[in-house]
């Protein structure tokens, strides 16, 4: 245990700003909200094949749940012709993380993104801060694309993002000063100061219910190495947040340098949100995405 403290002091990389005070609101969740929980594998005899349909897979940052993309959710429905949209929970973020929990994101995230090629769906995976991580360890051993069959992954779009090589994690991955806005405690982390910090673009009135659904995040799972980097295998697009103090435009550069390393047609876009646009900036978000998947669509 002291040698993961240790080396969440020492290796972290996120930035860190004051704080600020806030009054505790609530935000009611709209029941028509298609946020799914992922279902198991089916086989390939056994699903509906959906020809041209595209789903949309989130892998969610630490310390958040699937709530915190709700409104990014609805806003996809609202003004994409997405066809589906998914954000599983991971079992990482959450007061009592299995010890395995890493290994379980990637299985539950690879589950899911098969479950939508296998039903004939492609899809574009979108990672969010740590959900790179195993969301891109999850792309190995995906089925094959076969048109009129399987879908295929239309490609990754990283949001203010980490980028690892096979054999990093989180915390490996660009050495950096501890974050003095998260607090070790044991095998759990947490935020400190998470509104000047994540949310510091968010209208004051979302932010208290944001925060009350921020949890712990095992501090594990900033510590497990990778197998993989098979983010090097696909079409890459980093979404660069410009407000972000939690991972500051020069960091996300530093994972842009390396995309462009080896994917030298890695797209780089750029939104006026902090760390968590899916909250802050929605629907501005939501028609980012629908443009991603058309210039992939086509080939751009």
């Amino acid at each position: 245990m002291e040698k993961i403290k240790a080396l969440l002091r020492k290796c972290n990389c996120f930035a860190s700003r004051p704080a600020a005070e806030w009054e505790d609101t609530a935000i009611p969740i709209d029941p028509r909200s298609k946020i799914r929980s992922p279902s198991p594998s089916p086989s390939r005899d056994s699903v509906k094949h959906n020809t041209n349909k595209t789903s949309i897979v989130v892998a969610h940052g630490a310390f958040h749940t699937s709530w915190h993309y709700q409104t990014f959710s609805e806003a996809v429905q609202k003004h994409t012709k997405i066809d589906r949209i998914l954000v599983p929970q991971q079992s990482s973020s959450g007061p009592s993380p299995p010890d395995n929990c890493f290994d379980a994101d990637v299985k539950l995230l690879h589950n899911t993104i098969a479950t939508e090629l296998l039903e004939g769906r492609d899809v574009l995976l979108v990672c969010h801060s740590y959900g790179a991580i195993p969301g891109c360890e999850a792309l190995a051993d995906l089925p094959l694309a076969r048109p009129g069959t399987t879908g295929k992954l239309l490609g990754i779009v990283f949001v203010s993002a980490f980028v690892t090589e096979a054999g990093q994690s989180l915390v490996t991955s660009k050495m950096g000063g501890r974050a003095s806005w998260v607090k070790i405690d044991g095998p759990l982390s947490h935020v400190l100061n998470p509104i000047p910090t994540l949310y510091n673009t968010c209208p004051p009135t979302l932010t208290p219910s944001l925060v009350s659904h921020i949890v712990p995040q095992a501090s594990s799972s900033f510590m497990t190495p990778t197998k993989h980097d098979l983010w090097k295998s696909f079409p890459c697009t980093y979404i660069r947040c410009l407000k972000d103090q939690a991972m500051v435009p020069t960091e996300q550069d530093f994972y842009i340098d390396r995309l462009k390393r080896f994917r030298p047609d890695t797209k780089v876009r750029k939104i006026e949100a902090d760390h968590v646009p899916f909250a802050s900036v929605p629907d501005e978000l939501a028609r980012m995405m629908e443009e991603v998947v058309e210039e992939l669509r086509d080939g751009k």
